[in-house]
């Protein structure tokens, strides 16, 4: 028994609040509820203070010109530079910043300033009780009832603190009276312990409440600042992870890492496993990139298949280095989802503070530049920031603005190139290509321009914009002749793309057959079912639809297989060499036979010599397209071509 009774009594001592009813926390939970309970006293500490000077000073004029005055002085005197010192403490304790955490050595403190107070209050009851007259002892029954409650409840939040006031008052008083041994002060003293007891109860009820709203509280910031799919820290509180690190490096200098990590071909498992399995992977991936970090670094999921990490207190670079490491080495071993062995890698860009950065804007910025940087060149890798992509990102931007200003100025045109038969040297066609001619500059490379399009949606006005111009150009050509037209996987994103074909069909008077859509190899679309139901829909007006580059892509045998297709393009790649390397004479064969197989027809790209040219029409290619026919040019150019040739057949 008495080893449970001390037990509870250092329990209550340690500010364990499970001996009031309160559930089970763990350090960081009970943290927070101790920084609420000293804000709750913090509030009263003005007022106790001065209810505990006024009411000093009231015994004093009790006992004012009695035997006990010079004692009841000193007592007083005593009390009330306690209570001046403890409300100076307080006071800079109360207009400093509210802490996120607080120690129990913090709640100790204020139970031993709470015990000092009440022993004082103790002592007025023992020492002058028995000596004062009847008046006097009606004041000092009043004061030490309205300390006892007044206390308990001021001091209620923290419930070892409220004990450690009333106990000592409680007691001295009930000595006090008991040494009378007369009915009413007995009954008194009664009256005390019932009090007590009540009190007791009282900030049990209370704390118990601090508890729960405190709990709920961080149940509604963890839900705030958690990810519900992975349990990570989200965007928001990854943000405040930044602030917080850059706060630490400001004060300490303490360095720290940013990693922008995004995972490689998420969106194809996505598609071709459906949206179960990609969460599958988000979790997974999740837990392979915690357990890289260290428990002082910061994992998080910013959205999608973005993540990011906070390497903390870092002194070099190395370090930073070695989490990257980890983490590509995590995701090289396959991942295990619906049942099937799926490969997905990542990439990583890396921002370093403070080299990199001293605020938060800056550093995410450059940790996101990296890791466009990552992605375009390594995938699979990581890539530190350099000053350089900062160069190459404000490029990028200032040509961003001046597309944007092309394509409102129609600055840009169409080049046509054409298709002839390798039959009969007929023109059967010609591939629309946009071009940029900068007032400035000159001509701009698609290749520079399409990709800075796609990434900022500028390639659906740039898409209308081709299509539109192809068929009205279309329009003014003999009725055999087709114009192909090159669609960006980002076009094939929304079924509306299948009613501006329509219109501008409608529009132009085209016939439907005549339009060719031309789509690259890409992962984007072969295991996209939107884009594939986007392209059966297309077809489904008559327009065909032809597959660029053939060849190019790792697999280009499922592409035949999935895709709705009419045409394959032999990629130039496979023309350039197939007259001098009989290797890839043989695979330029087989690919033919097996089109001509499936009923779909063929183009090779990139014929620039006799040779090439006669080669393929010896081994039956219907198609040809390239600088030995003719360079792209103007709608004037295609017309006048296609009159010269059929002059020549003539």
């Amino acid at each position: 028994m008495l080893k449970r009774a001390l037990d509870q009594a250092y329990r209550i001592w340690s500010g364990d609040l499970r001996v009031f009813g309160a559930p089970a926390m763990d350090e960081f939970v009970a943290s927070r509820v101790r920084v609420e309970q000293i804000d709750n006293v913090l509030r009263f500490t003005s007022a106790t203070m001065m209810a505990n000077i006024f009411n000093s000073l009231v015994l004093v004029v009790a006992e004012w010109g009695t035997e006990i005055a010079p004692q009841v002085h000193l007592w007083a005197f005593a009390l009330i530079t306690s209570c001046m010192f403890l409300y100076l403490r307080r006071r800079s304790a109360a207009v400093a910043p509210k802490p996120k955490t607080a120690s129990p050595r913090v709640i100790r403190r204020s139970a031993v300033y709470a015990l000092v107070i009440g022993i004082l209050w103790a002592l007025a009851p023992i020492l002058f009780f028995e000596q004062s007259s009847y008046q006097a002892q009606l004041v000092i029954i009043c004061l030490c009832t309205g300390m006892v409650c007044g206390g308990a409840f001021a001091l209620a939040t923290i419930p070892i603190a409220s004990i450690a006031f009333t106990s000592p008052i409680v007691v001295g008083f009930a000595i006090a009276v008991l040494q009378m041994q007369q009915p009413i002060y007995l009954l008194v003293a009664a009256l005390t312990l019932v009090y007590s007891f009540v009190l007791v109860r009282a900030v049990a009820t209370h704390t118990l409440q601090l508890v729960q709203r405190v709990i709920a509280q961080l149940e509604s910031e963890q839900a705030a600042h958690t990810d519900s799919l992975t349990n990570l820290p989200n965007r928001v509180a990854f943000r405040e992870g930044v602030t917080a690190a850059l706060s630490r490096l400001t004060r300490y200098g303490e360095g720290f890492g940013l990693l922008y990590i995004d995972i490689d071909d998420f969106k194809s498992v996505n598609d071709r496993f459906g949206h179960a399995a990609g969460d599958q992977l988000l979790i997974q991936a999740a837990d392979r990139m915690k357990a890289c970090t260290r428990d002082v670094d910061l994992v998080a999921r910013l959205s999608g298949d973005e993540f990011a990490i906070i390497a903390a207190s870092v002194k070099e670079p190395g370090q930073v280095l070695v989490v990257a490491e980890r983490l590509v080495r995590a995701f090289s071993s396959p991942f295990f989802i619906a049942g099937e062995k799926v490969t997905s890698r990542i990439s990583v860009g890396i921002a370093i503070a403070p080299s990199d950065g001293i605020d938060t804007e800056t550093l995410l910025k450059k940790a996101d530049m990296a890791l466009y940087s990552s992605k375009r060149d390594r995938r699979g890798l990581f890539q530190f920031f350099q000053p350089q992509l900062d160069e190459l990102a404000q490029q990028k931007r200032a040509m961003e603005k001046e597309l944007r200003q092309a394509i409102a100025n129609g600055e840009l045109e169409i080049a046509y190139q054409p298709f002839i038969r390798l039959s009969d040297a007929q023109v059967s066609g010609f591939e629309a290509l946009v071009r940029w001619n900068h007032p400035e500059r000159g001509p701009i490379s698609p290749a520079e321009f399409i990709p800075i399009s796609e990434n900022t949606g500028l390639i659906q006005e740039i898409g209308e914009f081709v299509l539109g111009e192809s068929l009205r150009t279309a329009a003014k050509w003999p009725d055999h002749l087709r114009v192909a037209v090159n669609f960006s996987p980002m076009q094939l994103r929304s079924m509306s793309i299948v009613a501006l074909i329509s219109g501008l069909l409608r529009d132009s008077g085209v016939a439907p057959s005549r339009l060719e859509v031309e789509i690259t190899e890409s992962a984007a679309i072969v295991e996209n079912d939107l884009a594939i139901s986007i392209l059966k829909a297309i077809r489904a007006l008559g327009v065909r639809v032809a597959l660029d580059d053939f060849g190019t892509g790792y697999s280009s045998l499922n592409y035949l297989r999935k895709l709705p297709l009419d045409r394959i393009k032999l990629d130039r790649a496979f023309t350039s060499d197939m007259v001098e390397h009989p290797d890839c004479a043989s695979i330029v064969k087989a690919v033919i036979t097996l089109a001509y197989d499936l009923g779909l027809a063929v183009t090779a790209e990139g014929v620039e010599t006799e040779e090439q040219r006669n080669f393929l029409t010896g081994i039956g290619c219907e198609e040809a397209q390239g600088y030995l026919i003719a360079r792209p040019g103007n709608a004037k150019a295609a017309l006048a071509f296609v009159r010269e040739a059929q002059a020549m057949a003539a």
